[in-house]
């Protein structure tokens, strides 16, 4: 069995399987988190911080396409949880931070 890798290592899995995925580096910032699944499962939870702009840029299906690639790149570099896969804006969370 494969050791997970540290959390800097799989952020930067997810990171570059996210933009390889969308086909342009949308991705800024990837955060990584645990949280407990709605069955009560430890879940490791993959925030990808992108640009402004990348809401015009991709569809429901390139979402769905890259959550599906982190996952499998998470899961080759070792990572043994589950996945949940959260998308936000930098202005949006930006605007959280000044509330």
């Amino acid at each position: 069995m494969t050791m997970p890798r540290r959390s800097q290592d799989l952020a930067e899995v997810a990171k570059k399987a996210a933009n390889a995925s969308f086909g342009s580096a949308l991705v800024q910032k990837v955060c990584l988190g645990d949280m407990e699944g709605s069955d009560g499962e430890d879940v490791r939870r993959v925030q990808l911080i992108v640009s402004d702009d990348a809401t015009d840029q991709v569809d429901g299906d390139k979402l769905l396409d890259a959550g599906l690639a982190i996952s499998q790149a998470l899961r080759k570099a070792g990572e043994p949880l589950r996945i949940v896969v959260q998308y936000a804006e930098q202005r949006e969370l930006d605007e959280l931070d000044a509330d």
